[in-house]
């Protein structure tokens, strides 16, 4: 076991990836539809199966933004808890931003000017940050299915853009952090495995690339998953604006994000009971 000082490494042992889409229901008409219910329960009681087969103790289940909107959310979490005793946390955009920094900023020196963007489905959380501080932080309504669906009112854009020029500005000297799987993506293509950044320009040529590209080749010339395909040209936007708005030149993606937050945050939580 790690002593005090020691760094704590963790192994992925499992990684599954069920992309439900709930987006797709509740941007259109304000909730869950049945179909959606149903297939959320049956993920949520196969994850429940998986961490017993896993023998897990501790475990923390999130739900982000099409959750957090959805007016039925609150029942369809209720009732996911009665029925298989599997606890599902719906949290805010604030605390969604706070569990991907945990994560993120190790990967970063302690001093500089940050800011993380952080691109998901329904919403983007933008966040400032000096010297590992989190200096202000802000969720928006804007996603990447939220703007594949059409369903992002212009005013949003303007809000978040005068919040952005508001709170950051070329002269500060930001570093751009992109978070999501979106962006772990066009950063794995544009960068390779390497620790280099991915510039602004390198950024704006795939999305140009991209968007022209129908679905069927963007899945099989680019080789993405089907539900990313379709939408990874909207997310490339929403980091493009960010950038173009402050002024910066290049983004870095560490692979990090909500899930690996969780990880520390149960960490956090229980480090003293596993010593």
């Amino acid at each position: 076991m790690p002593t005090e000082n020691d760094e704590v490494q963790f192994k992925k042992v499992e990684f599954i990836r069920i992309p439900l889409r709930l987006g797709d229901d509740v941007f259109k008409t304000g909730k869950i539809g049945k179909e959606k219910q149903e297939l959320f329960a049956m993920t949520m009681n196969a994850f429940k199966l998986i961490l017993d087969i896993h023998r897990v103790r501790h475990y923390m289940v999130c739900a982000t933004s099409a959750m957090r909107e959805a007016k039925n959310g609150e029942m369809l979490v209720r009732k996911v808890q009665k029925k298989y005793d599997f606890n599902v946390e719906i949290i805010s955009g604030e605390r969604e931003s706070e569990l991907i920094l945990k994560s993120v900023m190790s990967y970063f020196p302690a001093t500089g000017n940050y800011v993380n963007i952080d691109v998901g489905g329904g919403s983007t959380e933008i966040t400032l940050i000096k010297e590992h501080k989190v200096i202000n932080s802000r969720s928006f309504p804007i996603g990447s299915v939220r703007l594949k669906e059409g369903k992002t009112n212009p005013a949003v854009w303007d809000e978040m853009k005068s919040w952005v020029l508001h709170n950051a500005s070329i002269k500060d000297n930001i570093t751009a952090i992109g978070t999501g799987g979106n962006i772990n993506k066009l950063y794995q293509m544009a960068v390779g495995e390497t620790n280099e950044p991915m510039t602004i320009d390198a950024l704006r040529k795939m999305y140009t690339d991209i968007s022209t590209m129908s679905i069927t080749d963007r899945i099989y010339k680019l080789q993405l998953n089907p539900d990313r395909a379709d939408v990874i040209d909207h997310a490339a936007r929403i980091y493009l604006a960010v950038m173009e708005w402050v002024g910066i030149h290049n983004i870095y993606s560490p692979n990090a994000g909500l899930k690996d937050g969780i990880i520390l945050e149960l960490w956090d939580k229980y480090k003293t009971i596993v010593r």
